[in-house]
């Protein structure tokens, strides 16, 4: 004996279904479209339902992420097939006599997306400032949908981790303070505000400041972190809190980035 007490060890082993259902709860239509992509990127032609399967048919898509889908799943997988092709990442080859419209292919706007992990122009615009910001615009969402307890504070806390970590990386303080005729806000610890960043990202994005896009980037801020101060609030209440509260906080946060990022005619 060398004197150490020796505790037992317990390990944990996860059964088949238990992973299962891990994976199951990572599933967004996001990373479904991914995986679609994915699955198309060699260039082959592949028809709809050999991908997303049907019924007690799997697809490629379920063998490749090694899991069976459930109803809920396979039509999350059914949306992000038809997102896809709405927006020009997939396209019909309509060369099939049968079914023409459900063969298809990926297109250079697909391969693009794939290979930068970016679905549309915020993805795009958020890149260039910072690579986690991506993921953590995808994290919010995916999380609005987890059915994991405290998963909606979660999703209300990344918008507004969205919110602060793009203006702070992409309009750090420094930068910010270069600005010709800054004027110093009293109201801040540091003489600079939400506000001054807002105005750095869009004079840095479009070339031109906006009153009124500035102004309506800032009440969409507002709302996205009064959402999460709200949910703060009810840490310890047993008031359920709404989806639909959570979803327009997200939906908050990238309206206020588009419109200090964005042109309105911006696309992927």
């Amino acid at each position: 004996m060398n004197g150490l007490l020796q505790l037992p060890c317990y390990v944990t082993r996860l059964t088949a279904s238990d992973e299962q259902s891990i994976k199951s709860m990572n599933l967004t239509v996001r990373s479904l479209k991914f995986t679609i992509l994915e699955a198309l990127s060699s260039g082959q032609r592949e028809h709809k339902f050999n991908l997303i399967g049907k019924g007690y048919q799997p697809g490629s898509i379920e063998t490749r992420l090694k899991i069976q889908f459930d109803p809920g799943h396979r039509h999350m997988a059914v949306v992000a097939f038809d997102e896809l092709r709405s927006g020009g990442f997939i396209r019909p080859t309509y060369l099939d006599l049968v079914d023409p419209e459900e063969w298809v292919e990926i297109t250079d706007s697909g391969q693009r997306a794939l290979q930068g992990r970016t679905l549309d122009a915020l993805d795009v615009a958020l890149s260039r400032i910072a690579n986690n910001l991506v993921e953590l615009r995808e994290g919010a969402w995916a999380a609005l949908t987890d059915p994991r307890p405290d998963s909606r504070r979660q999703a209300a806390h990344s918008a507004r981790e969205l919110i602060d970590q793009t203006l702070k990386s992409g309009a750090p303080e420094d930068v910010v303070r270069s600005m010709p005729g800054l004027m110093s806000d009293a109201s801040s610890r540091i003489g600079i505000t939400r506000r001054h960043r807002l105005k750095y990202l869009m004079i840095t994005n479009r070339g031109t400041v906006s009153d009124s896009d500035l102004k309506l980037a800032e009440q969409a801020c507002e709302l996205a972190l009064a959402t999460d101060e709200k949910l703060k609030a009810l840490a310890h209440s047993r008031t359920p809190i709404s989806a639909d509260d959570i979803r327009d906080a997200l939906v908050a946060a990238e309206i206020a980035l588009r419109k200090v990022l964005l042109h309105d005619n911006d696309a992927l």
